[in-house]
């Protein structure tokens, strides 16, 4: 019973923590000025509103990628590029936060999802292994 609680007790810090940096994140987009949303200093640059979407769909790749999905690109080349891509599409400030949103509501119900022998075992990517009571952290 006291593993089953600790298990519960990390999964709630993991989602706290989760919380909090998806926060830190809203709050410093809203404090980005209208103009400059969507204003980057480079061609090569992404912009404010298309950090938001990275970091947004970063959530929805880590929670399938978790979930046993396999990695879906073969390079980070590959990944980089189909994420600039889709991160274009996200313009205004409230398609972004409601994106940001979503999948952030999704991830944490996923944590809640997750058995005790789930979250004991080991997460292996192509950069090592890792116990997933750490991956649920990424």
């Amino acid at each position: 019973m006291e593993t089953l609680t600790q298990t519960k007790l990390s999964v709630d810090e993991a989602k706290a923590e989760f919380g909090r940096a998806k926060d830190r994140l809203a709050t410093i987009y809203a404090a980005t000025p209208d103009d400059k949303i969507n204003w980057s200093p480079s061609p090569t640059s992404r912009t404010p509103t298309e950090v938001v979407a990275h970091g947004a769909m970063s959530i929805s790749g880590l929670q399938g990628w978790i979930g046993g999905k396999p990695f879906p690109f073969e390079s980070m080349a590959a990944l980089d590029e189909w994420s600039r891509n889709e991160e274009k599409k996200f313009r205004t400030r409230e398609s972004v936060l409601k994106l940001l949103e979503d999948n952030a509501t999704g991830y944490q119900a996923f944590l809640d999802s997750l058995s005790q022998e789930t979250l004991g075992s080991m997460f292996e990517t192509q950069m090592g292994t890792f116990p997933m009571m750490n991956a649920i952290t990424f």
